[in-house]
């Protein structure tokens, strides 16, 4: 009997989050996976992407232009994007070369060689980071219409500020932010934020993190995690895109769970990193019906409780991401096929429910037992055998 496999999701203990590239994107032929249009639907109607052309992204990151990086990350998601029904726009920023913001491309209908020729436009970068300016005039030049609907912005940067310039430094990051909380409070539910950092600097992350919790669903990436055709595809997906159920199910006969959950005590014990006897045999369920089961990319997305600090949390989740990610490699999933996201304390099953239960109590850490949890989804899955 043949069965078609929609979405898994496995919901174990606390988090997933980053999973480390270790080469930068490369100037070679980029053989992008074509994202068929039969299995994938839109999840948002508008995406646009602000892109940062300051001096700082003249600077060298592994061995190559910051500018040139982020330059070939957005050709290569542009390579990725199914040709659906999106509106899309393109705005660069910085003090030298675009006049504080311009917009170079939209708000127009998605074509893939329309945007292409929007991002030839980015020939220099220069000048200060008014990235309060690429915010605010995405904003106003792009989003004030009616039928934009549900809304991507991707935010392209070093996250680093000039600091030599007048409105760069600290304050730069503050207008930033501020520029960000007023399209948050304008577009409220309908728009997330998902900055892509071009290089490593620590405080550079630290603050694209934080731009990425103001719009409240999104989530930072690296350049060098969606380097590869399946990694991009991956982010394509993730942030895009939504499977369309109907074109994976071609007898209304043959049904398969949509959703596979697990206990929060599935994969670890309390606050620990390693898999236990319980979490591996749950994991080897997992990988055996994924062995009959044709799949594009696997998303897994963590989440944590609000028990300790926000940092303690995050590098908590990475351990565990890393531990789960692992064992299934272990077990024949290519890693390249992985992507995975740490929403940290973010979306919270729990709600309000657990209010009242004292602090760090038995009674809370057994009220806050759903928010601590490892989706696994399996997307643009296509015909298995079970």
């Amino acid at each position: 009997m043949k069965n078609y496999l929609w979405t898994i999701v496995l919901v174990a203990s606390f988090t997933a989050l980053v999973g480390c590239a270790t080469q930068a994107p490369s100037g070679k032929d980029f053989n992008a996976v074509q994202l068929s249009t039969a299995r994938y639907g839109q999840k948002v109607d508008t995406f646009v992407i602000v892109q940062d052309a300051s001096s700082s992204m003249n600077g060298k990151y592994m061995g190559r232009s910051k500018f040139d990086i982020a330059k070939e990350t957005l050709s290569r998601m542009n390579q990725t994007i199914p040709q659906l029904d999106f509106n899309v726009g393109l705005v660069a920023f910085s003090g030298g070369c675009f006049n504080d913001a311009e917009v170079l491309y939209g708000l127009a209908p998605y074509n893939r060689d329309d945007l292409s020729g929007g991002l030839a436009k980015l020939t220099c970068a220069g000048g200060m980071t008014p990235m309060n300016a690429g915010i605010n005039h995405a904003n106003s030049k792009l989003l004030t219409g009616l039928g934009l609907g549900q809304i991507a912005m991707f935010i392209v940067s070093d996250g680093i500020s000039d600091a030599s310039h007048p409105s760069g430094g600290n304050g730069g990051k503050t207008n930033a932010l501020d520029a960000a909380k007023k399209l948050k409070d304008q577009l409220g539910d309908r728009v997330c934020i998902y900055p892509i950092q071009i290089g490593n600097e620590p405080d550079g992350e630290e603050f694209m993190d934080k731009l990425a919790k103001i719009g409240g669903c999104g989530f930072t990436s690296n350049a060098v995690e969606i380097s590869s055709p399946k990694t991009m595809a991956s982010y394509v997906i993730k942030t895009l895109l939504r499977p369309v159920r109907a074109a994976l199910v071609a007898d209304p006969a043959d049904t398969s769970p949509e959703k596979i959950t697990f206990s929060a005590d599935a994969l670890f014990d309390f606050d620990k990193a390693v898999l236990k006897s319980k979490g591996k045999q749950s994991l080897d369920n997992l990988t055996i019906k994924l062995g009959g089961v044709k799949y594009d990319v696997i998303v897994v997305v963590g989440y944590t409780d609000r028990i300790g600090s926000e940092d303690y949390n995050k590098q908590l989740s990475v351990r565990r991401a890393n531990a789960v990610k692992s064992y299934l490699v272990s077990k024949g999933i290519d890693a390249n096929d992985v992507f995975v996201d740490g929403k940290g304390e973010a979306n919270p099953i729990t709600g309000t429910t657990c209010i009242g239960k004292g602090m760090q109590t038995k009674a809370l850490i057994a009220c806050l037992q759903p928010d601590r949890r490892v989706e696994i989804e399996i997307a643009g899955a296509r015909e298995a055998k079970w």
